[in-house]
C-alpha cells in the first residue's frame, strides 16, 4: 500500500511564478541559461517521492516492480501527494503550445499525467541508486498537437537535490515521420522486387495458368458434345462439368497466390510456418526450374516457426531461388541440376535458412559486391534482387551472406527470429 506523508495529503499544484512566491523564489528566473535553452527542460520536486522510496526501501521491499504491481494505483497516489511541477523553460512553453507560463501551469498535471511505464522508469532508477534515467512517452498539447518525445533526467546522489530535479524533452516527431517515410519506401522497393521477380518468371507461370484453363476449355466442350447427341448422357456431362469446375478452381487459386504476392500491404511480422513460406516461395520458381529441368529439394523442420512478414521472406526465397535457376543455367556442363532449400534452427531463437545451387559459383570480383545495389552479372538484370533481400533480413533483425567455392555452386545463407519445434518434415 502507499504511505503517504500527513502533511502532503492534497494535490499539488505549480502556477506562474509571478503570483507564487514559493516558485518565484526556486525558479530564479534571470537564470538566462535555463530560460532561453533550446531544449525543453522541465524542473520537478520529486523530494517527497525520493523519501516515499528510501522508506520503502527501509521496509525491506527489493522488487519494486512487484511492489508496484501489487499497489495499482501506488503512481497515481505519488503523484498527486508528493509531486511537484517547479519551473519550465521556454522551450518546455513552447512544446506545449502555451503561450504563457500561466496557462501551462494550470493544465500541467493533464499535459503530463502519470504514467506506470514512464513514472515507474524514474522510480526503478531512484531505487537502484542510478544516476540518471531515460524513456519514451507521447503526450498532447494545449492544441490537441500529439508529441512523442523522448525524456531524460539525472538523479543526485543526495536526496535533497530531488527538490529540483530537472526533466529534458527532446520531441522526436520528425524522427518518426522519417522513420515511416523510410519504411513506406522500403515497402514499395519491395513490392517493386516482387513485381519484377513476378515479370522474370512471366513466361512459365503464364504456362502454368494456361494448363488448368485449357483443361477448363477441353472439359466444358466435352459435356456440349455428351449433351448434343440424340440420347443425352447426363452422368457423362454433369462429370465433365465437374472436371471443368475444378480445372477453373486450380486457375483461380494460381491467381489469388500471384495477386497476394504482388499486393500492396505494409509489412506485418509475425510468427509464421517456415515450411508453409519455403512452399509458396517454391510454388512461384517450380514451372520455371521444370521448364529448364532443374530439381528443387526441400529439407525444413516442419514444426520451425519464423517470425516474420510472409510476403517478404516469400519474396527472399523467390530471388534466391530464381539466382539460383540462373546459374545452373550457366554452367552447361553441371552434373546435376538441382537447387536444395534447407531450414533448420540456429541456436535457442533464430532459424538459418540455405538456398544451394549446382551453378559455376560465385567468381571473386563479384562476391566483394555481391549485395551492392545495381551489382549484376546478367545482361537484362537489375542487379536489385540482393539488395533488396538484404534490406528485408536485416530490417528483420536477421544477416545475410554467401558461401562459394569456384566451380561447386553457390549457397545463399540468411537467419530470422525464430522458434524451433519438435516435428521434422518427411
Amino acid at each position: 500500500m502507499i504511505h503517504p506523508s500527513p502533511e502532503a495529503s492534497t494535490p499539488q499544484i505549480a502556477i506562474d511564478p509571478d503570483a507564487c512566491p514559493r516558485l518565484a523564489s526556486c525558479s530564479h528566473p534571470g537564470d538566462e541559461t535555463f530560460r532561453f535553452a533550446p531544449i525543453p527542460i522541465l524542473i520537478e520536486d520529486w523530494s517527497g517521492i525520493r523519501q516515499w522510496v528510501d522508506a520503502r526501501k527501509a521496509e525491506g521491499v527489493t522488487d519494486l516492480e512487484a511492489y508496484l504491481d501489487a499497489n495499482p494505483m501506488a503512481i497515481q497516489e505519488l503523484r498527486d501527494r508528493h509531486h511537484v511541477f517547479v519551473d519550465a523553460n521556454d522551450a518546455a512553453l513552447a512544446l506545449f503550445d502555451a503561450d504563457s507560463r500561466a496557462s501551462f501551469f494550470a493544465k500541467a498535471r493533464d499535459l503530463l499525467p502519470a504514467s506506470r511505464l514512464s513514472n515507474s522508469k524514474v522510480l526503478k532508477a531512484m531505487f537502484d541508486g542510478a544516476t540518471a534515467c531515460q524513456g519514451e512517452r507521447t503526450l498532447t498539447s494545449l492544441t490537441g498537437r500529439t508529441i512523442p518525445i523522448v525524456w531524460r533526467c539525472s538523479l543526485p546522489a543526495q536526496p535533497a537535490r530531488y527538490a529540483r530535479l530537472q526533466f529534458f524533452a527532446f520531441d522526436i516527431s520528425e524522427y518518426q515521420e522519417n522513420i515511416s517515410r523510410l519504411q513506406s519506401m522500403r515497402a514499395e522497393m519491395a513490392r517493386a522486387g516482387r513485381i519484377a521477380l513476378i515479370g522474370q518468371l512471366a513466361a512459365s507461370i503464364t504456362h502454368e495458368i494456361s494448363q488448368p484453363l485449357s483443361a477448363t476449355r477441353t472439359s466444358i466442350e466435352a459435356a456440349a458434345r455428351w449433351l448434343e447427341r440424340d440420347q443425352p448422357e447426363m452422368e457423362e456431362a454433369k462429370s465433365s462439368v465437374r472436371d471443368a469446375a475444378r480445372w477453373a478452381r486450380d486457375a483461380t487459386e494460381i491467381c489469388h497466390k500471384l495477386r497476394g504476392f504482388m499486393t500492396h500491404t505494409p509489412p506485418q511480422a509475425r510468427l509464421q510456418s517456415a515450411a508453409e513460406v519455403v512452399a509458396s516461395a517454391i510454388f512461384l520458381i517450380t514451372p520455371e526450374a521444370e521448364a529448364k529441368g532443374i530439381v528443387v529439394e526441400t529439407d525444413v523442420d516442419a514444426g520451425l516457426r519464423v517470425f516474420v512478414d510472409r510476403l517478404q521472406l516469400q519474396q527472399v526465397l523467390g530471388n534466391l531461388l530464381l539466382n539460383g535457376i540462373h546459374a545452373i543455367e550457366a554452367r552447361t556442363n553441371a552434373p546435376v541440376r538441382r537447387l536444395a532449400v534447407q531450414a533448420e534452427p540456429e541456436g535457442e531463437d533464430s532459424i538459418r535458412f540455405k538456398v544451394a545451387d549446382s551453378g559455376p559459383g560465385i567468381d571473386a570480383e563479384a562476391f566483394q559486391r555481391l549485395f551492392q545495389p545495381f551489382a549484376t552479372s546478367k545482361a537484362e538484370g537489375m542487379g536489385l534482387g540482393l539488395s533488396i533481400s538484404k534490406s528485408i533480413i536485416e530490417a528483420h533483425g536477421g544477416r545475410i551472406w554467401a558461401e562459394s567455392m569456384g566451380g561447386e555452386g553457390a549457397t545463399l545463407c540468411f537467419t530470422l527470429p525464430g522458434v524451433q519445434g519438435q516435428a521434422r518434415r518427411p
